[in-house]
Protein backbone atom coordinates (compact mmCIF):
# COMPACT_ATOMS: atom_id res chain seq x y z
CA UNK A 1 0.00 0.00 0.00
CA UNK A 2 1.33 3.31 -0.72
CA UNK A 3 1.51 6.41 1.69
CA UNK A 4 -0.22 9.71 0.91
CA UNK A 5 3.08 11.28 -0.11
CA UNK A 6 2.86 9.26 -3.16
CA UNK A 7 -0.76 10.62 -4.09
CA UNK A 8 -1.22 13.61 -2.65
CA UNK A 9 -1.37 16.94 -4.86
CA UNK A 10 1.19 19.48 -4.44
CA UNK A 11 -0.08 22.63 -5.51
CA UNK A 12 -2.06 24.03 -2.99
CA UNK A 13 -3.82 27.13 -2.97
CA UNK A 14 -3.68 29.15 0.68
CA UNK A 15 -5.17 32.41 1.50
CA UNK A 16 -4.84 34.18 4.85
CA UNK A 17 -7.75 33.67 7.56
CA UNK A 18 -8.85 37.46 7.09
CA UNK A 19 -9.45 37.36 3.05
CA UNK A 20 -13.04 38.17 2.51
CA UNK A 21 -14.88 34.95 1.22
CA UNK A 22 -15.37 37.12 -2.18
CA UNK A 23 -11.59 36.94 -2.72
CA UNK A 24 -11.76 33.09 -1.92
CA UNK A 25 -14.45 32.47 -4.46
CA UNK A 26 -12.89 34.07 -7.15
CA UNK A 27 -9.72 32.34 -6.67
CA UNK A 28 -11.86 28.73 -6.43
CA UNK A 29 -13.27 30.09 -9.81
CA UNK A 30 -10.16 31.65 -11.44
CA UNK A 31 -8.22 28.39 -10.78
CA UNK A 32 -11.20 25.65 -10.82
CA UNK A 33 -11.19 24.62 -7.59
CA UNK A 34 -13.53 23.17 -4.58
CA UNK A 35 -11.38 24.51 -2.16
CA UNK A 36 -8.66 26.55 -0.68
CA UNK A 37 -6.73 26.03 2.64
CA UNK A 38 -6.93 29.08 5.45
CA UNK A 39 -4.16 30.23 7.20
CA UNK A 40 -2.59 32.21 10.34
CA UNK A 41 0.68 33.62 10.65
CA UNK A 42 1.45 31.05 7.55
CA UNK A 43 0.33 27.83 9.47
CA UNK A 44 -2.89 25.75 8.76
CA UNK A 45 -6.02 26.91 10.63
CA UNK A 46 -9.00 25.67 8.52
CA UNK A 47 -10.64 24.61 4.90
CA UNK A 48 -13.12 26.34 3.34
CA UNK A 49 -15.09 24.94 0.55
CA UNK A 50 -17.66 25.59 -1.84
CA UNK A 51 -20.20 24.10 -0.17
CA UNK A 52 -18.61 26.36 3.28
CA UNK A 53 -19.61 29.66 0.77
CA UNK A 54 -22.65 28.52 -0.07
CA UNK A 55 -24.13 26.94 2.97
CA UNK A 56 -22.65 29.50 5.70
CA UNK A 57 -22.25 32.44 3.75
CA UNK A 58 -24.63 32.78 0.59
CA UNK A 59 -27.71 30.87 2.70
CA UNK A 60 -27.26 32.83 5.52
CA UNK A 61 -27.26 36.17 3.77
CA UNK A 62 -23.68 37.03 4.87
CA UNK A 63 -21.67 39.81 2.36
CA UNK A 64 -19.10 38.08 0.67
CA UNK A 65 -17.01 41.01 0.04
CA UNK A 66 -17.41 42.06 3.93
CA UNK A 67 -17.19 38.60 5.59
CA UNK A 68 -14.10 37.08 6.57
CA UNK A 69 -12.89 33.19 5.45
CA UNK A 70 -12.50 33.20 9.25
CA UNK A 71 -16.10 33.57 9.82
CA UNK A 72 -17.24 30.19 7.66
CA UNK A 73 -14.09 27.96 7.32
CA UNK A 74 -14.01 24.86 9.21
CA UNK A 75 -11.60 24.03 12.06
CA UNK A 76 -10.26 22.23 13.46
CA UNK A 77 -8.43 21.11 10.81
CA UNK A 78 -8.05 17.49 10.07
CA UNK A 79 -4.98 16.23 8.33
CA UNK A 80 -2.38 13.28 8.41
CA UNK A 81 1.43 13.36 7.70
CA UNK A 82 3.06 12.31 4.39
CA UNK A 83 4.14 9.24 6.17
CA UNK A 84 0.54 8.18 6.29
CA UNK A 85 -0.70 5.12 4.50
CA UNK A 86 -3.25 5.49 1.86
CA UNK A 87 -6.03 3.13 3.31
CA UNK A 88 -5.52 5.10 6.87
CA UNK A 89 -6.03 8.04 4.77
CA UNK A 90 -9.20 6.58 3.48
CA UNK A 91 -10.61 5.48 6.74
CA UNK A 92 -10.09 8.88 8.05
CA UNK A 93 -11.50 10.16 5.35
CA UNK A 94 -14.64 8.27 5.43
CA UNK A 95 -14.94 8.27 9.33
CA UNK A 96 -15.05 12.38 9.06
CA UNK A 97 -17.23 12.65 6.18
CA UNK A 98 -15.18 14.54 4.47
CA UNK A 99 -13.61 14.75 0.70
CA UNK A 100 -10.59 16.68 1.26
CA UNK A 101 -7.27 15.84 3.76
CA UNK A 102 -4.65 18.30 3.73
CA UNK A 103 -0.67 16.90 4.49
CA UNK A 104 1.36 18.53 7.00
CA UNK A 105 4.68 17.82 7.75
CA UNK A 106 6.34 20.06 10.98
CA UNK A 107 2.99 22.70 11.16
CA UNK A 108 4.13 23.69 7.16
CA UNK A 109 0.80 22.62 4.83
CA UNK A 110 2.78 20.15 1.84
CA UNK A 111 -0.04 18.82 0.28
CA UNK A 112 -3.60 17.38 -0.30
CA UNK A 113 -5.34 14.48 -1.05
CA UNK A 114 -8.51 14.23 -2.25
CA UNK A 115 -11.16 11.79 -2.74
CA UNK A 116 -10.44 11.88 -6.43
CA UNK A 117 -6.56 11.26 -5.84
CA UNK A 118 -8.25 8.18 -4.08
CA UNK A 119 -10.28 6.73 -6.51
CA UNK A 120 -7.35 7.42 -9.34
CA UNK A 121 -4.62 6.45 -7.90
CA UNK A 122 -6.36 3.10 -5.46
CA UNK A 123 -6.92 0.50 -7.81
CA UNK A 124 -6.82 -3.18 -7.41
CA UNK A 125 -3.74 -4.89 -8.46
CA UNK A 126 -4.81 -8.02 -8.46
CA UNK A 127 -4.46 -7.93 -4.75
CA UNK A 128 -8.00 -7.37 -2.67
CA UNK A 129 -6.58 -5.75 0.23
CA UNK A 130 -5.33 -2.63 -2.45
CA UNK A 131 -8.35 -1.84 -3.68
CA UNK A 132 -10.66 1.53 -2.30
CA UNK A 133 -13.75 -1.12 -2.21
CA UNK A 134 -11.97 -3.03 0.05
CA UNK A 135 -10.56 -0.62 2.53
CA UNK A 136 -14.51 1.29 2.91
CA UNK A 137 -16.27 -1.84 2.94
CA UNK A 138 -13.14 -3.41 5.88
CA UNK A 139 -13.79 -0.20 7.79
CA UNK A 140 -15.67 -0.62 10.80
CA UNK A 141 -18.57 1.64 12.18
CA UNK A 142 -17.65 5.31 12.28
Amino acid sequence: MKRVKEIMSRKIICLDKKCTIADVAKIMDERGIGSVLVTENGKAAGIITERDVITKCVAKGKDPAKASVESIMTTPLVSVDQDCMVDDAAKLMVSKMIRRLPIIDNGDIIGMVTATDLIRNVATKGRKEDSLVHIVLDYEKF
